[in-house]
């Protein structure tokens, strides 16, 4: 999926999610998009929201052009030209030397330049070895910068388009409120996206500032006469020659140029007094070997990695939305075995049965047993290898955890890893019951307890049926509570 498409699908259900009246995308135009084959594939089911999408979409921008713009907003266009000409003007500009022309080793611009280098290097390296994963990127530093800049662009740019048509007072109110929601969809979805192509800039913008001030110094050498020396307080010739050596010993070696020992070294001490030629023919070929050379390598391997996410853009399928729209492809090869632990549950509990097929898809086959007895073991499952098998422990929030129960957990932790993947476990918690007690203090600590022996057991459980969460806070806690992982790959 590209991102003009992502960013059509994230239009749509900005527009259809402020729209629950069908007052301005009808409900025949939705059930209609979303008519076509019966496919069962997961990828072919996101392809028919992907088409649903770009159908909608198509008749939005019939019945308001400013949507259109909207979805031009998504594209990341930077005028690279402009920003790798401002950064070799802003380097050949940058006179590291100054009007003396003197050129002091130990206190050389360009070794500023190459520490700063060295550290983005060693960042670099680190998220390298650690492997941040995609949560990572919140955390503050340069994506959460560059976020923010791209945050208030888009923003802003919405915030300036207009209908050209008249409108109702709710159409407007409709129209606004949607496009704030998708520029918040929409940031959240690309951020990887953002701030890849934001990297690659800055290593061109590198390379470009290095070349700059490398062809800086030798334009101006040609009319200016650079002397080398160097000043110390603390160290001594001896120490200077080490340090020079090993900065300039791959220069060194390429120029066929030999380092000056250490007398050499010693006799440059004081007032620079020497042709600094050889000396920035070593900076020079240093910076291109540390700088120049490194930076554009990564620019092109940022910019190859900007490409393919672009071009393979990946939907919010966790998202409750996305949830109910993939329904009738999910779930195909799934058992989830409802156990009510110490809980009546009705046999027809539709709201159970709808959550369930909401959160795992309507292919799932959603089986509701007997209740499971206080102390008794969980029933057996049965032995089918080509179907996957979801245990679903449902409690009820009355009851107070005990140990009885963390032991029954356990035990089915167990077997649920002896039957390997994609079998799974699920705690769903019913507070219906016990919020209607009207006592919020209670609610919390009893909500408390039962979330610290499912930690304790190693697991998340899910709020069912909870007064003070949003509509769709069960499905969107859902993925992160399953144990071991998601069951999307096993579809």
């Amino acid at each position: 999926m590209t991102l003009v498409q992502l960013a059509k699908v994230l239009l749509v259900q900005a527009c259809e999610e402020h729209d629950p009246e069908h007052k301005f995308i009808l409900r025949y135009e939705r059930e209609a998009s979303g008519q076509g084959s019966d496919s069962r594939d997961q990828r072919a089911a996101e392809a028919r929201v992907i088409e649903r999408a770009e159908q909608i979409s198509d008749r939005l921008l019939q019945k308001h052009s400013l949507f259109g713009s909207a979805v031009a907003v998504a594209q990341i266009k930077t005028p690279i030209t402009p920003l790798i000409g401002c950064a070799l003007i802003g380097g050949f500009l940058a006179d590291p030397i100054g009007p003396t022309g003197h050129i002091n080793l130990l206190n050389f611009p360009l070794l500023t330049l190459l520490l700063w280098n060295a550290v983005a290097y060693i960042g670099l390296l680190y998220n390298f070895v650690v492997s941040r994963s995609e949560s990572d990127l919140e955390q503050p530093g340069l994506p959460g910068l560059v976020e923010w800049l791209v945050g208030l662009t888009v923003k802003g740019r919405l915030s300036r388009l207009r209908s050209d048509r008249a409108q109702s007072p709710g159409e407007v109110q409709w129209i606004t409120a949607s496009l704030a929601s998708y520029a918040v969809h929409l940031l959240h979805s690309s951020r990887g996206l953002v701030v890849t192509h934001a990297r690659s800039l800055l290593h061109m913008a590198a390379a470009a500032l290095a070349i700059g001030v490398i062809a800086g110094l030798y334009i101006r050498g040609i009319s200016l006469l650079y002397q080398a020396g160097w000043d110390s307080t603390f160290v001594e010739a001896e120490g200077v020659h080490r340090f020079l050596s090993i900065l300039f010993a791959p220069a060194s070696w390429l120029l066929s140029i030999p380092m000056p020992g250490v007398d050499a070294i010693a006799s440059l001490r004081g007032t620079a007094k020497v042709n600094a030629a050889m000396w920035i023919h070593f900076w020079a070929m240093t910076t291109v070997l540390f700088i120049i050379l490194p930076r554009t390598l990564l620019a092109v391997a940022v910019w190859r990695k900007k490409t393919r996410l672009a071009a393979d853009m990946q939907l919010p399928v966790n998202e409750p939305y996305f949830r109910r729209l993939l329904n009738p492809y999910r779930g195909k090869g799934l058992l989830v075995e409802v156990l009510a632990y110490s809980h009546r549950v009705k046999d027809a509990d539709d709201r159970l049965l709808t959550f369930l097929s909401e959160a795992f898809g309507l292919l799932a086959h959603i089986h509701v047993g007997n209740s499971v007895q206080y102390g008794d073991r969980h029933p057996q499952f049965p032995a089918d290898s080509d179907r996957g098998l979801c245990a679903v422990v449902l409690f009820n929030l009355a009851q107070a955890p005990e140990e009885t129960h963390s032991e029954f957990l356990e035990e089915l932790k167990t077997t649920i890893h002896s039957r390997g993947r994609p079998n799974m476990l699920l705690i769903v918690l019913d507070c219906e019951a016990y919020a209607q007690l009207d006592h919020e203090k209670r609610f919390k600590e009893r909500c408390q307890a039962w979330v610290t022996l499912a930690t304790e057991c190693g697991l998340r459980a899910v709020r069912y049926r909870d007064p003070s969460g949003s509509p769709d806070g069960e499905l969107q806690a859902l993925p992160d509570c399953l144990w071991p992982g998601d069951f999307r790959g096993t579809q």
